[in-house]
């Protein structure tokens, strides 16, 4: 007499995968404050405490949901004028996913109060993502050609707070423009700020004529 197979279960990773799904749906749509436990579990189809074997806490799973979002954009990166060129084309990739970009929107809003599980977790990412954006400007940027008070963090937080304003915008009026695009119109304004080779010419080949 045969034994009766057994169901089979989602392995571990699977279950951890499925529930971050989930809860990145559900705190896109409604933010974390508004998000419980029991929301998440429930979507998922475990108990709560199914739920907290893979995440022991919320802000455990809220930091996991953050930390998914940046781990798909992982890898190395160009550097320069390639690196802004790519810092525009990569908000055209995320803009394909409304879902993560509302995520992002809501969550980042959320944190700006110091006792929100996230709020650590963006304040270093944005002084991260200055620092990086400041670097890359500075590479290719004549600091001797920009007005007087006008540094290349200056023009780093700017390209930041472009995107980010452009983003709610957007999420606003969806369909209205596309933020990529305006995102390369104000680096073409940069050009005549660019430093020069010693043929006279822009060596910030990574930034395209045309925009």
């Amino acid at each position: 007499m045969s034994t009766p197979a057994r169901k089979t279960r989602p392995h571990g990773d699977e279950r951890r995968r499925s529930v971050l799904a989930v809860a990145t749906d559900l705190f896109s749509q409604r933010g974390y404050n508004a998000v419980s436990i029991a929301d998440v579990a429930k979507e998922s189809g475990l108990s709560q405490a199914g739920l907290l074997h893979h995440f022991p806490t919320k802000r455990a799973l809220l930091l996991a949901v953050l930390q998914e979002r940046d781990r798909a954009s992982e890898g190395p990166g160009p550097h320069g004028a390639d690196f802004l060129q790519a810092f525009a084309e990569a908000l055209r990739h995320n803009d394909a996913n409304p879902q993560l970009v509302q995520l992002f929107a809501l969550l980042s809003a959320e944190s700006i109060s110091e006792g929100h599980p996230a709020h650590d977790w963006f304040v270093e990412r944005y002084d991260l993502l200055v620092s990086d954006v400041t670097t890359e400007v500075a590479s290719i940027v004549d600091p001797d050609k920009l007005p007087e008070g006008i540094h290349a963090e200056t023009l780093a937080r700017w390209v930041i707070a472009l995107a980010d304003g452009l983003r709610t915008q957007a999420l606003l009026s969806p369909g209205a423009f596309d933020r990529a695009d305006s995102i390369e119109a104000f680096l073409g304004i940069l050009r005549p700020y660019l430093r020069t080779d010693d043929t006279g010419e822009s060596g910030a080949v990574g930034i395209p004529h045309g925009y």
